[in-house]
């Protein structure tokens, strides 16, 4: 089995076009290129999790830089060597966002189309009741549990052995105590 090599920093320069007069960044690229190889390697590995992705790294960061230096019109070796390590980051940050991004698989049509119920909430239904009713008189918070239950007023005083006008008022002054308890909570927090 024939073993494929990782291409070196040299090779990599051959791919670049130069525009006419500027050949001259060529060989303060190749060494540019091998001053950073090795830091390419370690920051593929630690920040992007694989090391074979720093040729093709490096391959982005050359075309960048050299189409910014044919740009600016830059003019010496250390230009160019600043300027490489500048887009060899900014490939491994535009590389690190692209793989944070969310894929959504499938469609929305795959999702159960049940509403998504917290378990807990009869638990929170039931001790937000209790709070809500303390203090309520036990026959008045029967009545009011019956009444929105969608039990008639007819019924529900039937239940109490009462007048249906008595269960009436009787609910909607705990009511209105109700309101203003709350009220008052509402504006001291």
């Amino acid at each position: 089995m024939v073993e494929m090599q990782l291409p070196s920093p040299s090779d990599l320069c051959w791919n670049v076009k130069f525009q006419p007069g500027q050949e001259w960044i060529e060989e303060p690229l190749r060494i540019a290129v091998g001053n950073i190889w090795e830091r390419a390697h370690h920051v593929a590995r630690s920040q992007l999790g694989d090391e074979a992705l720093a040729p093709e790294i490096i391959e982005a960061a050359i075309e960048r830089a050299v189409g910014r230096l044919q740009e600016d019109g830059l003019r010496t070796a250390e230009d160019v060597a600043r300027l490489l390590e500048r887009s060899l980051l900014q490939e491994v940050r535009r590389r690190r966002r692209a793989a944070k991004r969310l894929v959504y698989v499938g469609s929305n049509q795959e999702l159960p189309t049940g509403d998504v119920q917290n378990p807990l909430a009869p638990v929170d239904s039931s001790i937000d009741l209790e709070v809500i009713l303390h203090g309520v008189p036990s026959y008045v918070r029967f009545a009011l549990l019956l009444r929105y239950s969608r039990y008639r007023w007819s019924e529900v005083a039937a239940a109490l052995g009462t007048t249906e006008a008595a269960v009436r008022l009787r609910c909607k002054r705990a009511l209105d105590r109700i309101r203003k308890k709350l009220e008052s909570e509402n504006h001291e927090t």
